[in-house]
């Protein structure tokens, strides 16, 4: 795990010119989390490219965003808002999570009294906890479904942020707050016990799923190899294993930029 860590916080001077592409992530988990689950894939599109292709996170979404507007990254993944602010630094979408809808959910204990969000219903003050203010979707598209209910989240709930998904889903697990927002991949990635003890009581509408974008400057050929990498995992068992171990079994699809330029707006 110390080989992860510093893979996932190694030096940000590190750069393609050095023959190294960049991956990227962003903080959606723990840095140790993401390393299982993005190694792998690192080293399946090292072994298409025939260069070496590293896995970085941030700590925080903050600093991965400054590290995105510096160009630090030559592949990311992240999420469709933070991705739409990307393309104005000189990335362009790729590929994108294929299957299921991209949407928040929010999630309660299982043994939990709320089993709807009627603002009628609430109790006085409930405590909801959130990844990140930058989430896409387990704050931003949460809270934006919250407010369409008619309820002002932070006039209704204590607030909580917890920094990651893991975070926030371990604290409505421990009882530190009634409601937390996340992901369905977020709580698929979670050990069986503490899933089995969670339940859904809300989903927001779809947006566009989470995208895989490059820097505008990496040759084409490179681009379209990894566009080939991405969407042919599904076909080979080791790619099967690796997209399982990303909490992403339906895998990617080709994307491109216009799928992305009007989020959030």
């Amino acid at each position: 795990m110390l080989v992860a860590l510093f893979m996932a916080f190694g030096t940000p001077s590190a750069s393609a010119d050095q023959g190294v592409y960049r991956l990227g992530v962003l903080p959606l988990q723990s840095p140790n989390k993401l390393a299982v689950m993005f190694l792998p894939l690192a080293e399946a599109l090292s072994e298409r490219l025939g260069r070496p292709v590293q896995f970085v996170t941030a700590p925080s979404f903050s600093a991965f965003m400054a590290r995105v507007s510096a160009r630090n990254y030559d592949i990311l993944y992240l999420n469709p808002l933070l991705c739409s602010r990307a393309l104005g630094h000189g990335y362009h979408v790729v590929a994108k999570v294929g299957g299921e809808p991209f949407t928040g959910i929010l999630v309660v204990r299982r043994d939990s009294p709320l089993k709807d969000l009627d603002p009628a219903q609430l109790p006085l003050r409930p405590r909801i906890g959130f990844p990140d203010p930058g989430a896409y979707a387990a704050t931003v598209m949460t809270r934006r479904y919250l407010s369409r209910l008619g309820i002002d989240v932070d006039r209704t709930f204590q607030v909580k942020y917890f920094g990651s998904q893991d975070s926030a889903l371990m604290a409505l697990y421990s009882g530190l707050v009634d409601v937390a927002g996340t992901w369905k991949p977020s709580l698929r990635s979670m050990p069986k016990d503490v899933r089995n003890d969670l339940r859904v009581i809300a989903e927001t509408p779809p947006e566009p799923q989470m995208p895989i974008a490059v820097r505008n400057d990496m040759p084409p050929a490179d681009a379209d190899a990894i566009v080939a990498a991405l969407t042919e995992l599904g076909k080979t068992p080791r790619g099967q294993a690796i997209l399982g171990g990303m909490a992403l079994p339906q895998g990617f699809v080709a994307a491109n930029d216009r799928e992305y330029e009007k989020v959030g707006e």
